[in-house]
């Protein structure tokens, strides 16, 4: 008897040391699962029973078993890309519209209660108001004008995220992609505004010029003034010594330089009448 009850004994020590292990293995599993750490950057959504009951910020909680359930949402700014979305302007152009989206989360039980999926939703309700938007626009308004065009789309994704607790702070448009039918035009256009620019330009220098010829010709009225300019530029062409140059001079201007002047003066004189003499003799009779 004392061995059964000594056996007996030692079973039931086993058995109480493994529900003590189990016990405690349990204990621990349900406290790791129960245990939350919220960051900073974080809030937490707690839903017990069907109903919010309220938000954790950072720090460490505590949840009840099998009764709350816990939302976390990262509170910081996060970028949402549009690219490639196809769309018409008001002039019935495709242009391909390249965007990004900033979202903020505001109210993180509002968004809990009032959107399901508020990525999906945002992103569905981006590429509506982009076509909405752009279809607004003209092509040259939309090219000069995409600041206006960016504030116009945050506003309107802005008054609808709204009400889901969701803040969008900004929207910027990265790229307007055109058909390379269109690029060409504009490009032709480009270039006929800088021919028209460069003609423009062209013509005020020479109305400047011309005023200015204007001013030195009325100058140039005194001889002596029109004399020293003609030396100059003879003196601006002598400095070429390959070039030969040819002058024809008043006999006056020569006669007013001297002895010399007055001797080639009288031969050119003389050379002149027997030229005169000669083609009155070759002249048909």
């Amino acid at each position: 008897m004392d061995l059964f009850e000594a056996t007996f004994d030692l079973i039931g020590l086993l058995l109480n040391s493994w529900i003590t292990i189990l016990l405690i293995g349990v204990v621990v599993v349900l406290l790791r699962a129960n245990i939350f750490v919220i960051n900073q950057w974080q809030k937490a959504v707690i839903v017990r029973l069907g109903s919010i009951t309220g938000t954790w910020d950072k720090g460490l909680h505590l949840k009840i078993p099998f009764l709350d359930q816990v939302y976390r949402y990262d509170m910081r700014t996060f970028s949402m890309t549009l690219s490639g979305q196809t769309c018409i302007t008001k002039d019935n152009i495709p242009v391909s519209v390249d965007a990004v989206m900033f979202i903020k989360i505001a109210d993180a039980e509002q968004v809990i209660t009032t959107i399901k999926d508020y990525r999906e939703a945002l992103d569905r309700k981006a590429h509506a108001s982009i076509r909405t938007i752009i279809g607004r626009h003209d092509l040259d308004d939309l090219l000069e004008h995409r600041d206006v065009v960016a504030n116009e789309l945050q506003k309107e994704i802005d008054d609808t995220a709204s009400d889901w607790g969701i803040d969008v702070p900004s929207v910027e448009l990265q790229d307007i992609s055109l058909p390379d039918d269109m690029k060409r035009a504009f490009a032709v256009q480009a270039e006929a505004e800088r021919e028209a620019r460069a003609v423009i330009i062209k013509a005020n220098a020479e109305l400047s010029a011309s005023v200015k010829l204007a001013e030195a010709a009325k100058n140039l009225d005194d001889p002596k003034a029109l004399q020293l300019r003609f030396l100059q530029t003879l003196n601006d062409v002598s400095k070429d010594q390959s070039n030969t140059i040819v002058l024809a001079l008043p006999i006056e201007t020569l006669t007013a330089m001297g002895p010399a002047g007055a001797l080639s003066a009288a031969n050119l004189k003389v050379m002149r009448q027997v030229l005169e003499k000669l083609e009155q003799e070759q002249s048909p009779i």
